[in-house]
């Protein structure tokens, strides 16, 4: 008897806890993601524009100086070319000491040439390194001002977790944010010229004038 009693009561306990519901887990929080295109953010974006315009002076520059040289460069093959062409034309009726007087000239311009040649190269080489250099710095201070712009949109949208457009193997355009960063960049920069502009057009206020003392009571 007390053995049933024991096991009816068991099966009461145990029917009672399967009917309690089970307690809920919180659930975990799944990270909000978004794809950027930086090569997009800096071409059409007006920052980043700006800095495309600084490069292109610097490689026009470049290029400047490398047409000068390869212009001076053939000059200094023409004369010598005229040279040669002369001692081979009046090579009959020159003396010999005039003869080598123009050998010796052309010499001395094919080693010019040359020192000017390697010069050139040598300064070009520089140009180019001190670009490189002025390129990075440039890039670095667009990735500083941007990035403060990024992070303003991603907190906009609740964004967890922001991925470069090439990590993304596969990549939905729904969550792409790049024109969202353009948007944000340039109404900062629109914004930033327009104060600018606003406190250089804006004149002085003229200096107050003194008062002019009081007259004396009678």
């Amino acid at each position: 008897m007390k053995k049933t009693a024991i096991a009816a009561l068991l099966l009461g306990a145990v029917s009672a806890s399967a009917q309690e519901p089970a307690a809920t887990k919180p659930e975990a929080k799944q990270p909000r993601i978004a794809v950027i295109d930086m090569q997009r953010v800096s071409s059409e974006s007006l920052l980043g524009k700006g800095y495309a315009t600084q490069l292109e002076a610097l490689r026009n520059e470049i290029n400047s100086e490398q047409t000068k040289k390869q212009a001076d460069l053939q000059k200094i093959d023409a004369s010598i070319k005229a040279l040669q062409e002369e001692l081979e034309k009046q090579g009959s009726v020159l003396s010999d000491e005039a003869k080598e007087k123009k050998r010796q000239e052309i010499v001395k311009k094919t080693r010019d040439r040359q020192g000017f040649l390697e010069d050139g190269q040598a300064e070009l080489q520089r140009m180019n390194e001190r670009a490189q250099q002025q390129a990075q710095s440039l890039n670095g201070e667009f990735q500083t001002k941007i990035k403060p712009i990024i992070e303003a949109v991603a907190k906009d949208k609740g964004i967890d977790i922001i991925i470069d457009n090439q990590a993304a193997l596969v990549m939905n355009r729904d969550f792409d944010i790049s024109r969202d960063v353009i948007v944000k960049a340039d109404d900062l920069e629109k914004s930033a010229k327009a104060t600018g502009a606003t406190g250089a057009a804006k004149p002085a206020a003229p200096a107050a004038r003194p008062s002019p003392p009081a007259s004396p009571k009678p």
